[in-house]
């Protein structure tokens, strides 16, 4: 057989899902390959050959163009392929893609134990995955996606030990998820060795190059026991590594040295709101600021850079003062790169219900990207919009936050947020990547 896997223009890092089926497929002998960017670049890739399925792996906020160009090619190469549509959109709105003529099959959750049922071309139009074990899955095949240069030649390389969460952060899927998959239960948190972490790791190194490896885990410390493992096999390998942990687990004692002494050069911090009300309405768990204070100056002393990761245009009695009091916090701690989302309100999880249930948003609105503008109806949403433009050079520069007052109140068009937005991709990643 063979597989196509089509991606939208907004393909950005390492995916590493596709690249755990794409390795399970070729382990059975059928062909796949990976396309994505404009649309002449897709039509060429599906019309120069024929392929027995195409696969999508769909993100919420992709799943409006990946679900237009499945129709799109279904009416342009009638009966050439079967259409099937996964990911975390579809687990979380199968019924999307049930009520789509254009797809064929629809996937909920994992999909390693289902790929025998897909290829048999006789099931039903709705499969739910099981979480597979892990440490029994090939290593990704990154082939597929790493023939594009800004990927293969790139000098960071995203990596996934652990795959599950236990936190349940309000404005997060998470809890659905482990609801959605209750009935195998018993495989959540489940890592990958860290012996099998290291050959991993050796092996992109030797194939594809290797400067420093992203760890995709939502928190990379949590188990103390798997990440002091790790971090001694990591002291002989020689390759720096980074990725996201919490305040607390960084806290456990000498975490942050033995990373340090491991090769960790940075990490990702999760605040979102410095104002302890916010942060117990999103249910952020036993992380407070002093917390957050200590593992972010800790880190920095210890040479390991730090991002902290706030959220911002919030659903709180008044959101812009909420930002800007977080905003403040990032100054006053002082870590190398701070970030800020503007909150979306995705389907299905609490914070929308809420949002719909106190007015500010209604079932039918469209959620957009974390760095464009709020969907809310809230009082000074233009000023919360512009303060994501100017949040990184605001803490970079300690901006008084009595000017950034007035500073947001100016309007920015389009052209100047690309600007700006631009200017803070390029320098988060030489700080953080060097590049």
């Amino acid at each position: 057989m063979k597989i196509l896997f089509v991606e939208s223009p907004n393909l950005r890092t390492d995916k590493l899902g596709i690249m755990y089926i794409s390795a399970l497929l070729k382990q059975r002998g059928h062909q796949t390959a990976l396309v994505y960017g404009n649309d002449s670049n897709i039509d060429d890739t599906v019309s120069s050959s024929d392929w027995d399925f195409i696969f999508y792996s769909v993100m919420t906020g992709d799943h409006r163009w990946l679900v237009d160009k499945n129709r799109e090619l279904k009416r342009k190469y009638p009966g050439k392929f079967i259409s099937v549509m996964g990911g975390p959109h579809f687990t979380f709105f199968p019924e999307e893609g049930l009520t789509d003529y254009s797809v064929d099959i629809v996937v909920i959750g994992p999909a390693e134990n289902v790929i025998d049922d897909i290829l048999t071309k006789i099931t039903n139009r709705l499969l739910i995955g099981l979480i597979p074990d892990i440490q029994d899955l090939p290593f990704p095949d990154r082939s597929i996606q790493y023939r594009y240069d800004q990927f293969g030649k790139y000098p960071m390389k995203r990596f996934i030990a652990c795959r599950d969460c236990p936190n349940s952060c309000k404005y997060c899927f998470n809890h659905i998820y482990h609801k959605i998959m209750h009935h195998c239960k018993d495989k959540f948190y489940q890592s990958r060795t860290p012996q099998q972490m290291i050959d991993e790791i050796i092996e992109v190194k030797k194939e594809w190059g290797l400067e420093l490896a992203y760890f995709n885990d939502d928190d990379l410390a949590r188990d103390e026991e798997w990440i002091s493992a790790f971090c001694h096999l990591m002291q002989k390998v020689g390759i720096s590594f980074c990725g996201s942990a919490r305040a607390n687990s960084l806290l456990q004692k000498d975490m942050i040295e033995l990373l340090a002494k491991s090769g960790c050069t940075f990490m990702n911090i999760a605040l979102e709101s410095a104002v302890p009300s916010t942060q117990k309405f999103l249910r952020r768990g036993n992380v407070d600021n002093d917390q957050i204070i200590k593992a972010c100056r800790t880190c920095e002393n210890k040479g390991i850079k730090v991002r902290l990761q706030n959220m911002i245009g919030l659903p709180v009695e008044d959101p812009l003062e909420d930002a800007l009091r977080t905003l403040e916090f990032n100054q006053d701690v002082g870590v190398t790169d701070s970030w800020a989302a503007i909150f979306q309100p995705f389907p299905k999880t609490e914070l929308w219900q809420y949002c719909i249930d106190n007015g500010l948003i209604d079932e039918k609105s469209e959620c957009g990207t974390f760095y464009d503008s709020s969907p809310l109806k809230i009082e000074n949403k233009m000023e919360i919009n512009n303060l994501h433009k100017w949040w990184h050079l605001a803490v970079k520069h300690k901006i008084p936050i009595g000017a950034v007052r007035e500073l947001i109140k100016i309007p920015i068009v389009p052209e100047q947020a690309k600007v700006m937005q631009d200017i803070r991709w390029k320098e988060g990643a030489k700080v953080l990547y060097g590049k």
